[in-house]
């Protein structure tokens, strides 16, 4: 019998200098200050990550008409880098008085603000991981951008225990898929 794969079989942590220098000034002691400490603002954020979305890949076929009217599908010539949704959607999990929204609008607004030269943000690394815990694969983003932050949904009358969860939308030129050898 086969095992499914886990969909806890991934490990996404943001790059060092992904967040801005002013956002790590601004939130670094508060994270220094936790009851579990984090080395990083990177390493706190990574760690409320709960999902995130692989690209799809999708090739329309290219349709010939055959005689009486038959038509035939092929594969069409696009570049199958092309054939991928260029877009990642990362969601995190909200900690207390929703400090990594905040984290992430403050590093979102030092991104786009026009005073920064930088195009890009780092590259986006993702492994996949086998049960256990070596990587199998690794896919590289480049060329990444912010697309769009979700807004906070906040609300008085709900008092459930559950945990809210926003979600932010990087754009990316190419990406790598790195298949790793023992």
């Amino acid at each position: 019998m086969m095992i499914n794969s886990r969909a806890a079989n991934f490990q996404f942590i943001f790059p060092k200098g992904f967040f801005t220098k002013d956002t790590v000034d601004k939130y670094d002691q508060y994270i220094k200050r936790l009851l579990i400490p984090y080395d990083t603002l990177a390493n706190y954020m990574s760690s409320t990550i709960q999902s995130m979305t692989f690209p799809s890949l999708n090739m329309d076929p290219v349709t010939q008409t055959r005689n009486l009217g038959k038509k035939q599908e092929y594969k069409n010539s696009v570049p199958i880098p092309d054939l991928f949704t260029r877009e990642i959607d990362v969601t995190f999990k909200t900690i207390d008085g929703y400090i990594n929204y905040w984290i992430f609008l403050n590093n979102i607004i030092d991104y786009l603000n026009f005073d920064n030269p930088r195009v890009y943000v780092d590259d986006l690394i993702v492994r996949f991981l086998d049960q256990t815990g070596m990587v199998i694969t690794s896919v590289v983003f480049k060329g990444v951008y912010f697309k769009s932050l979700s807004e906070l949904q906040m609300s008085y009358s709900d008092n459930n225990p559950d945990f809210k969860t926003f979600t932010s939308t990087f754009g990316f030129f190419s990406m790598d898929i790195i298949i790793e050898k023992d």
